[in-house]
């Protein structure tokens, strides 16, 4: 349309040079002038009518453009902040989970410590220390960990030397010294450690066993 507009007014520019300069009869310049006037004024109707429609399909797609890309960023940026957030949580959550699991080798090591005579009573060092039997339990755990489910895994050094009675009293008493310091350290309820906390035994990587799904005191043995 635009083009057409362009061209009748083109047409009509050549005319009126032409009935200017050449046409000599009056009437005939007249008639024509007419039909000129009437084709220049359609040009620019059309010109004007085309114009301003183009200029606000523009401004439509630009302000149109200009949204999308500002609903881009903006959802981006949410992205953004969402995958920081879970990465910050995630993040701190196994700090914690570090934190206490450094409590609990903490306690393990002195209870070691008194089994071998090399703490006192009060956990000092000391080269002439009486031996503690009933910390003996602990010279056969490797480590206690309170993992991401919150449950108890205590992993033993020499599980395959121990019958199932031997294996139940060093998980009972690792249980228990777990569920000490996790109270302590506001891990647990001291109604959790009269129920038990859901435990389980490691030989290596190996399960070998685990408290019972009704009674977190029991143990289940997979071993003969």
């Amino acid at each position: 349309m635009e083009k057409i507009g362009f061209l009748l007014f083109t047409i009509a520019l050549a005319a009126l040079i032409a009935w200017k300069l050449i046409l000599p009869d009056y009437r005939k310049k007249k008639y024509l002038r007419t039909i000129l006037w009437s084709v220049l004024a359609i040009g620019f109707v059309i010109a004007g009518l085309q114009g301003p429609g183009s200029s606000e399909n523009n401004t439509a797609k630009s302000t149109s453009s200009s949204q999308s890309s500002l609903k881009n960023k903006s959802s981006d940026k949410s992205a953004t902040r969402k995958s920081s957030s879970t990465a910050s949580s995630s993040s701190s959550s196994k700090k914690k989970t570090d934190s206490i699991n450094d409590k609990l080798m903490e306690s393990l090591t002195e209870d070691q410590g008194f089994a071998n005579g090399t703490l006192d009573e009060n956990g000092n060092p000391t080269q002439n220390g009486t031996k503690n039997p009933q910390y003996n339990w602990a010279t056969h755990v490797q480590k206690i960990l309170w993992t991401k489910d919150k449950t108890i895994a205590i992993y033993m050094y020499d599980a395959e030397n121990l019958n199932k009675s031997q294996l139940t009293t060093v998980a009972q008493s690792a249980q228990q010294a777990a569920e000490a310091t996790l109270m302590t350290e506001e891990k647990i309820s001291a109604e959790q450690t009269v129920k038990g906390v859901h435990t389980t035994v490691y030989s290596g990587n190996t399960i070998i066993g685990h408290t019972k799904a009704f009674d977190n005191k029991s143990f289940v043995w997979n071993v003969k």
